[in-house]
């Protein structure tokens, strides 16, 4: 079973990857640019083939994780036939070859939107107005309450869930208040007197979570909805990180090894989770490849928009020094990240 978890988690990381350059084939495609290839994985190429139309040569490397696509003129050095010089990434307008950088991202936020919308549809679990626990030394726990219970009024106020419940007991710091409730088919009303907790009333009581279904419409705006809400948490953290509000320790990096670790761990805790942790870290890679860094995209976003303002190419001597910080910094990430995965591993459960 754990080698099977293992797999999907392979599987899983593979296809955020291979979503990610798709997305910049697909933009190069559109914008008219020369592929020269797509492949599925790396290394030593096993199966291939060349579209006759295109010239794209496409297939599967022997090692089966994400994969790559070459477009022609990435390379600044590389030699260009006289036929394709149409085709060139740099003779292309800003426009194109910003879609182009940025097409991995996209696609990566839109899958991430995609997976989002299925975890729900499978259905979540929500708060009902039906007591599954009682804080020891409440005033629940006081004045009788049992799990069980389903709350139906306040103070003649009906409930109908448990935000209902929840709005209507803070409006009561400290008062005496009548809870109407339903158990073992009967109706009963408690006389309780509420806790003051920062000037809210409080009860001392947990919901009982059943799965409820969305329909189509709600998965749509929930999904757009939630999509923003990890997103603004991402910006959000990064931010609290590069403040010094967040320590290193909390925030460390990760390398692939423990990416999959931890896919493999949310594998085993269901479909549905995996698909909501598929998502997440598709948005994570779609935010990361934005940093002004090279070699990732945004660093290549720099670069043009360096070269539109200035009307003349980036300095090889720059982009040299530029790409070697990159490359220093993002091996480093790496290889700390492995050393954290090894000795401290993460574990969702603690997170």
């Amino acid at each position: 079973m754990v080698i099977l978890q293992y797999l999907i988690a392979i599987l899983g990381f593979s296809v955020i990857i291979l979503v990610h350059e798709f997305g910049h084939f697909i933009f190069a495609k559109v914008s008219g640019m020369h592929v020269l290839e797509f492949f599925i994985g790396f290394g030593p190429k096993i199966l291939k083939f060349k579209a006759k139309k295109s010239g794209t040569l496409y297939g599967i490397s022997a090692i089966p994780l994400g994969g790559y696509n070459k477009i022609l003129g990435m390379d600044r050095n590389e030699k260009i036939q006289d036929e394709l010089k149409e085709k060139v990434f740099y003779s292309k307008p800003f426009l194109k070859k910003f879609l182009v950088i940025s097409g991995g991202g996209i696609f990566n936020i839109l899958f991430a939107i995609f997976l989002i919308m299925i975890y729900l549809s499978m259905g979540i679990l929500a708060p009902t107005s039906t007591v599954d626990y009682i804080e020891p030394g409440s005033p629940a726990e006081r004045y009788g309450f049992y799990a069980g219970d389903r709350i139906i009024a306040l103070n003649d106020s009906s409930i109908s869930s448990w935000d209902d419940m929840a709005m209507l007991t803070r409006q009561y710091p400290g008062k005496d208040v009548v809870y109407t409730i339903v158990r073992d088919n009967n109706e009963l009303d408690i006389n309780v007197t509420l806790d003051d907790k920062q000037g809210s009333g409080y009860l001392g009581v947990g919901p009982k979570l059943e799965k409820t279904y969305l329909s189509f419409f709600n998965v749509l705006k929930e999904g757009f909805k939630m999509t923003w809400d990890i997103s603004y948490t991402y910006f959000k953290l990064f931010g609290q990180l590069f403040t010094g509000q967040i320590p290193f320790s909390q925030a460390r990096p990760v390398s692939p090894v423990g990416v999959v670790s931890i896919f493999q761990q949310s594998a085993a805790m269901g479909v549905q989770n995996f698909i909501l942790f598929v998502a997440l870290v598709s948005l994570l890679l779609a935010f990361g490849n934005f940093l002004p860094i090279l070699p990732v995209d945004g660093g290549h976003l720099v670069v043009i928009i360096y070269e539109a303002i200035r009307k003349k190419s980036f300095p090889k001597k720059a982009m040299d020094i530029y790409n070697a910080l990159g490359i220093a910094l993002v091996a480093s990430l790496f290889i700390i990240g492995l050393i954290f995965d090894i000795i401290n591993p993460f574990k969702i459960a603690n997170m």
